[in-house]
């Protein structure tokens, strides 16, 4: 009774492949609020570094004819469920000329809520200083408060507010006012340049151990001074280079900035590479033996696009933002082998691999017989077996497009030996084989495409060389050699 023939093979499936789940994480900036600012015919809306209660500027609201207005046009990115509405106010300073404030509510559907035109004088307010106004104290069409305008519209959501600044002066007399740190629930505008900015930004796409560059914005929306604190959470496939400013001592992703002046802001650059698959192995192995042999081995050095993840907390006192980018990490694109043989008989292979992460080399040998053998699985019976042999060679190159692939199959015998190397520059592929049986051969590349198909007992030997120059490839060598031995030659 004869065994079965066992082959203890080093490990060589060394494809270096990454997944992760796919889709972008988009983020926003330290408000929620949109707002925009108007030049009319008799009015004007601008930033101004003139006067400002929170940061370094404030919104300047002009008005040069009677009963003309300039307004602040504010957004909500997510709407505003009216009932939660739990603070609505702004700072005033009043300049120039007789002025009113009216606010407008616009809720989903088109419905609009608008309060009453309220002097600045009505309101108590002190010319050239900074004042707080609460929406809240405000009386709205139809209803007496805000508070009784939740309590009927509860379950409705905000859209958009205008503030108005009305001239309720003389004809001619210009009316001016300073508007800041208006607050809605918990989201602020000061008219910072970077309010709107987007607290995390990033690349959406990069190479696989690219270099990557991340800015983070920051600021204090409180109305004190505050130790505002930056922690960024890295995505365990990325690597940190630098950043500016410097992390916190013995950190690389925390930044505390102490005592930040209200209405401050700040950035943060951040630079980061990927892991990017950077294997080298050198394999050999061989095997000798009589019986049933099944072997298969595949290199590669591709690699699956993936999405990265990195994500920023932001500590300011009262107020807490976070956000995340997503980036996507392209494909490599790169070269596969792939061999193996099966069948019943004597088997002898002997082979040499070198791997790395930009070329594929390998050097076989494989002399195979076809008879049958037994096995004893039952220790009553033994099972004969017979099995022609099979075998494959894959090489192929998707960097450059070029594809090899040879198949025997219902071999008496092989005597196959080869040499193969893939790679970026230079990829070349020798062949010997003598066969009894069926053989199959494809080969492509971009200028050409060659297929040959033969049976009976022959010769075959190929070789084919291509070289990287020019930005174009060359075939320096190709061709294909075959020696019928009283058998047939069939071409497709």
């Amino acid at each position: 009774m004869v065994k079965p023939l066992s082959y203890n093979r080093p490990a060589i499936f060394l494809a270096l492949i990454v997944i992760i789940q796919v889709g972008i994480m988009s983020t926003s900036g330290l408000t929620d609020l949109d707002y925009s600012l108007r030049k009319l015919k008799y009015s004007e809306g601008s930033i101004s570094e003139e006067q400002s209660f929170h940061g370094a500027n404030s919104a300047n609201l002009s008005v040069f004819d009677k009963n003309r207005y300039a307004r602040i046009y504010i957004d909500l990115v997510n709407p505003l469920q009216i009932d939660n509405l739990d603070q609505f106010s702004m700072w005033v300073n009043p300049q120039l000329g007789t002025g009113s404030i009216q606010i407008e509510i616009y809720l989903e559907g088109g419905e609009k809520i608008v309060s009453q035109k309220m002097g600045l004088d009505e309101m108590g307010l002190s010319s050239s200083q900074w004042n707080e106004v609460d929406a809240f104290d405000l009386e709205y069409t139809d209803y007496k408060s805000l508070d009784d305008l939740k309590l009927n519209l509860k379950g409705k959501k905000i859209t958009r507010i205008y503030v108005s600044y009305y001239n309720t002066g003389n004809s001619g007399v210009k009316a001016t006012a300073f508007f800041d740190y208006i607050r809605i629930g918990d989201e602020v505008i000061s008219f910072e340049a970077l309010e709107e900015v987007d607290i995390k930004d990033g690349p959406s796409s990069a190479t696989a151990g690219g270099l990557m560059t991340y800015t983070i914005t920051y600021a204090n929306n409180g109305l004190e001074p505050a130790d505002v604190i930056v922690r960024e959470d890295y995505d365990s496939r990325t690597v940190f280079i630098s950043s500016y400013p410097k992390p916190d001592y013995g950190t690389l992703n925390i930044w505390t900035f102490h005592d930040l002046p209200p209405g401050a802001h700040g950035q943060i650059t951040i630079k980061m590479r990927t892991l990017k698959p950077a294997a080298k192995a050198s394999i050999s192995g061989s095997v000798t033996g009589r019986g049933y042999a099944s072997t298969e081995g595949l290199l590669s050095t591709e690699a699956e696009s993936y999405m990265i993840t990195n994500t920023v907390y932001i500590t300011a006192g009262e107020f807490n933002h976070t956000a995340s980018v997503s980036t996507r990490i392209r494909p490599i694109v790169g070269s596969t082998l792939k061999y193996g043989e099966h069948g019943s008989g004597d088997y002898q292979a002997d082979e040499e691999l070198a791997f790395s992460s930009t070329s594929i080399h390998a050097e076989r040998s494989v002399l195979a017989s076809s008879s049958p053998v037994s096995f004893n699985f039952t220790m009553v019976r033994p099972l004969r077996m017979h099995g022609d042999w099979t075998g494959t060679l894959q090489a192929e190159n998707d960097y450059r497009d070029i594809l090899w692939n040879d198949r025997y199959h219902d071999a008496k015998s092989l005597n196959l030996s080869y040499e193969a190397h893939i790679g970026k520059t230079l990829s070349y592929i020798e062949t010997s084989a003598q066969v009894e049986g069926l053989a199959d051969r494809i080969l492509r590349w971009p200028e050409g495409f060659a297929e040959t198909s033969m049976a009976g007992d022959f010769n075959l030997t190929g070789e084919a060389r291509w070289r990287w120059a020019n930005k174009s490839i060359a075939p320096d060598k190709e061709w294909l050699q075959c020696c019928p031995l009283g058998g047939e030659a069939l071409q497709p």
